[in-house]
């Protein structure tokens, strides 16, 4: 079982060096520093402590910044001659990632047993993406694999920028909505019951807000447990349905012909599918391997079953471009696109070139979506809060009313 040591040494120069690497033993220790030209003075196994704030570290996901950042460190050693099991160490060392650490320790250990780092990372599968993993084995056999990784690096890095955007675009409308939510249940809860009291002693008719709003008061009241379980239950009743590839695929359909919203979801999937199947061509990977990794990698179901469809397809020796137009999800600017692209040999550069549109695409419609989103929020907060404030002000006109008549 690989272990980490601490080291100390000093280079030619005389100066003190210190770090940790992982190795089997203390002799693998001092071989790796002694062929870095380094002259040992201390060589000390750390023992593992798993701290309460280690613990809750070890929790957070492997984000895709982090896989590019690690893709581009990889990349850069590899270009410089580095070893495979020197730039290994280096990226164990360097790495804050708690689950990316305990990773590349377990890829470190298999590699120096001799297998490849595309099947020891192959069994980490919640760590490093299928793509990856096919790209890698790809770059080996191939013996580009620095190129390989600084491919995946741009990737990663795209695909980051374009979720956060996304992200960004959606946190807004999220957090309008619940505060308006939270407002209104504080409302009902806790301000209207002291307006109740006073429409006791009235001996007027309530109007139909007002007995309507009375109503929503005395039920949150009440019952307010039974309305948060239902909201829980609902909610985890909806993720268990969406979880089921038959309803699933249903929900999918749909959110792709919703305005507005419908276009941007369509927009999001065509770049992330040029962009990955792109990558995947570029790096080497054989076609059909190719279209089965994009379909493990996309969240859409009308898009896997294009992709089965084009799979099935190429088999029979037809093209890509026809059964991705029948599918009615991808865009004839797509089609086109993709069809120029097998007829000259450059598929990979056309779904680039495809990924950059629709990325640019997607940038300028969250952009709109923002925009469009702001005043419609403020309006309905308005109407419901002004609903509120009408429906408690009209037994106070009717009294009113009442006594100058």
């Amino acid at each position: 079982m690989a272990k980490t040591f601490a080291y100390k040494a000093k280079d030619r120069s005389g100066q003190l060096l210190s770090g940790t690497i992982v190795a089997e033993n203390q002799a693998a220790v001092a071989t790796f520093i002694r062929e870095k030209g380094y002259f040992i003075t201390q060589i000390k196994e750390q023992k593992s402590k798993k701290s309460l704030i280690a613990s809750i570290n070890n929790l957070k996901p492997v984000k895709l910044k982090d896989l590019a950042v690690v893709c581009w460190q990889f990349s850069t050693m590899i270009n410089a001659g580095m070893s495979l099991i020197t730039a290994l160490n280096t990226i164990i060392e360097q790495t804050d990632h708690p689950k990316l650490k305990d990773a590349f320790k377990d890829v470190l250990k298999k590699v120096q047993e001799g297998e490849s780092l595309s099947h020891a990372m192959s069994d980490h599968p919640k760590i490093f993406p299928n793509l990856m993993i096919n790209m890698i084995e790809a770059g080996e056999v191939g013996g580009v694999l620095d190129e390989v990784l600084a491919r995946l690096a741009t990737h990663y890095e795209k695909q980051y920028k374009m979720n956060e955007k996304v992200k960004s675009a959606m946190t807004y409308p999220a957090v309008v909505l619940t505060m308006a939510a939270l407002a209104v249940a504080f409302i009902l809860t806790f301000v209207l019951p002291t307006f109740m009291k006073m429409f006791e002693g009235m001996k007027t008719e309530l109007p139909l807000p007002t007995k309507i709003l009375i109503l929503l008061s005395n039920f949150m009241q009440n019952y307010w447990p039974v309305l948060l379980l239902l909201v829980v239950a609902i909610i985890l009743g909806l993720v268990y349905l969406y979880k089921i590839p038959k309803y699933r695929g249903h929900v999918d359909s749909l959110s792709l012909r919703l305005p507005v919203f419908g276009i941007l979801i369509k927009k999001i999937a065509i770049a992330r599918f040029s962009r990955t199947f792109g990558t995947l061509l570029r790096g080497g990977v054989p076609i059909i391997t190719a279209l089965e990794v994009v379909k493990k990698t996309t969240d859409s179901i009308p898009i896997v079953n294009a992709l089965t469809t084009a799979q099935i397809s190429i088999r029979e020796g037809l093209g890509l471009s026809t059964p991705l137009g029948s599918s009615n999800i991808f865009t004839p600017l797509v089609i086109q696109m993709v069809a120029v692209g097998e007829e000259t040999g450059e598929l990979d550069k056309m779904l680039d070139k495809i990924a950059d549109f629709y990325e640019s695409e997607v940038d300028d419609s969250v952009n709109r979506l923002n925009s469009l989103l702001e005043p419609i929020l403020i309006g309905v907060l308005g109407v419901i809060i002004g609903a509120i404030v009408i429906s408690v002000a009209l037994p106070m006109f009717d009294v009113i009313t009442t006594v100058h008549m």
